[in-house]
């Protein structure tokens, strides 16, 4: 009994002078900046905005979060492991720059705030963790994937000028000096050659070209999503060339 009432007095005064200095330390801690939280907020919304193209775009592979991730202005790619999201699963960790602002004596104030998120993906479930401790380390280098923006009037008036011909049409396609990491795709039936162009999975470009001249087409977001319509010269060259979603 004895023992049990001195651990009962020790207890609290062991623990009286950690206790203090807690308080001494949040009494004295240096305030948050006016902008702080709005900065934080900022983040957060770029996180949900990235959060929402993985889903919108049914990523899956690990380097295609990535470089979905890194697209957006103030975020760096910290750390990628895993491979799919099916069978690995996929961890992200990024650092992302918020920009705020607040008003101290009567003046708007502005500031950053670097925030870190991490993104577990799969297999059987996506999870995010908000405000983690940023690990101290270079971002990665995420290679920015290639675009085929503004390619569309340049082929069709290649491939008018090229006609029918496959040899003549891949030769066009060299002369338009596309990023390399382009994915060419060249095919010809009867006398109608088909073409595919891909820089991404929703960057597509298909054309064919025919006694009749050069068509070009872009599939819908819909119609490229993984399983659905394959960016091919053999999409190309079908009947369902043109044609929007059913």
């Amino acid at each position: 009994m004895r023992t049990r009432t001195l651990l009962a007095i020790a207890a609290p005064v062991a623990l009286a002078p950690f206790l203090l200095a807690g308080v001494v330390w949040w009494a004295l801690r240096p305030p948050e900046p006016v902008w702080h939280d709005s900065a934080v907020a900022d983040a957060i919304s770029t996180v949900d905005r990235i959060e929402a193209r993985f889903e919108y775009d049914h990523l899956y592979k690990a380097e295609d979060y990535a470089r979905t991730a890194a697209r957006e202005p103030d975020v760096a790619v910290l750390a990628v492991s895993g491979e799919t999201h099916w069978q690995t699963g996929v961890t992200l960790v990024l650092r992302v720059t918020g920009h705020g602002e607040g008003v101290s004596s009567g003046v708007v104030v502005k500031g950053e705030e670097k925030v870190c998120f991490r993104f577990r993906l799969g297999p059987e479930r996506d999870s995010r963790d908000d405000g983690i401790d940023c690990p101290t380390r270079t971002p990665l280098p995420i290679r920015p994937e290639p675009s085929l923006h503004a390619v569309d009037g340049r082929l069709k008036q290649a491939l008018g000028v090229a006609g029918p011909d496959e040899t003549r049409v891949r030769a066009a396609l060299d002369a338009l000096d596309l990023d390399p990491a382009v994915r060419r795709d060249v095919a010809t039936e009867g006398g109608t050659v088909g073409l595919a162009l891909r820089a991404s999975q929703y960057d597509c470009l298909l054309a064919r070209v025919d006694a009749a001249g050069a068509q070009t087409w872009r599939p819908s977001h819909t119609q490229l999503a993984p399983g659905e319509l394959p960016c091919s010269a053999g999409t190309a060259l079908s009947r369902q060339f043109g044609h929007g979603p059913r």
